[in-house]
């Protein structure tokens, strides 16, 4: 006779061999996301921070069943490859993370057409690269490269590579010579990088998919903006919607971290 304890136990056996066969069977990659992330002098090791905290807890929230390759690199006079082009899975969503959060800041000047040619090379040599999938570059930088020609020239060749589009986040930035930088540098499958090509978003706005609309520069007002602001784009370019509770309780909880850090500072 079949006792519950037992019926019980058939059915958690059948739901571990359930999950396991799905855990075998990924969905193939359909995005590649890169994220290149400025670590120049003018953005500041505190700010710094607020950067890694907000990349950590949007990459933290990626889907986990295979279709999502993962690229970070950051800039500042050179370039250094924080995460290799790696498929997003439960088990690889942790070292992802830590790799994030480990991240240097090595300060200095601000070569951005070195970082894009360093994040296009890194994606376009991916086994996963192809013309069947979505490649997305995201750029988050605070100031003027040391070459605006230099760095479209660098964003042109990223295009003709294959890279479907170049977004970029302008932190805490009133300059209108910069932002018209970014609108230049910017492309999708529409257009660009062309003068004036992108769009420049209001600041807080929730971004278009990249893919099928006009490239976009978001303003984002200060670096305490910057983490809802990452948390958004990235739910836009993997197809999720945007949810407002979860992005309130973000940024309570990036709050209350600061918090905790200046009290032990103090």
């Amino acid at each position: 006779m079949l006792t519950l304890s037992k019926f019980l136990r058939h059915i958690g056996s059948a739901l571990a061999l359930a999950a396991a066969s799905l855990a075998t069977h990924a969905a193939p990659v359909t995005t590649q996301l890169g994220f290149l992330i400025d670590a120049s002098g003018s953005i500041g090791s505190s700010n710094f921070q607020t950067m890694r905290n907000g990349y950590a807890a949007a990459l933290n929230a990626l889907p986990t069943d295979g279709s999502i390759e993962v690229t970070v690199v950051t800039f500042s006079s050179g370039t250094t490859t924080v995460v290799a082009p790696t498929v997003v899975t439960a088990a690889s969503l942790p070292g992802i993370v830590a790799a994030i959060n480990g991240m240097a800041y090595p300060g200095s000047t601000t070569n951005t057409a070195a970082g894009i040619t360093a994040i296009t090379n890194l994606m376009t040599a991916s086994s996963n690269f192809s013309s069947g999938i979505s490649s997305m570059i995201n750029i988050a930088t605070d100031g003027a490269p040391d070459s605006s020609s230099a760095a479209i020239s660098a964003a042109t060749t990223a295009r003709n590579k294959g890279i479907d589009s170049l977004t970029a986040e302008y932190i805490g930035g009133t300059s209108s010579g910069q932002a018209n930088f970014l609108r230049d540098l910017v492309f999708s499958p529409v257009q660009g990088p062309c003068n004036d090509c992108g769009t420049l978003l209001a600041a807080g706005s929730t971004p278009t998919d990249p893919m099928t609309t006009n490239p976009w520069v978001l303003p984002v007002n200060s670096f305490d903006d910057f983490p809802t602001a990452i948390m958004t784009k990235v739910q836009v370019a993997t197809g999720q919607v945007p949810e407002p509770g979860i992005l309130v309780l973000l940024g309570l909880g990036l709050a209350v971290a600061g918090v905790a850090r200046r009290s032990r500072s103090a």
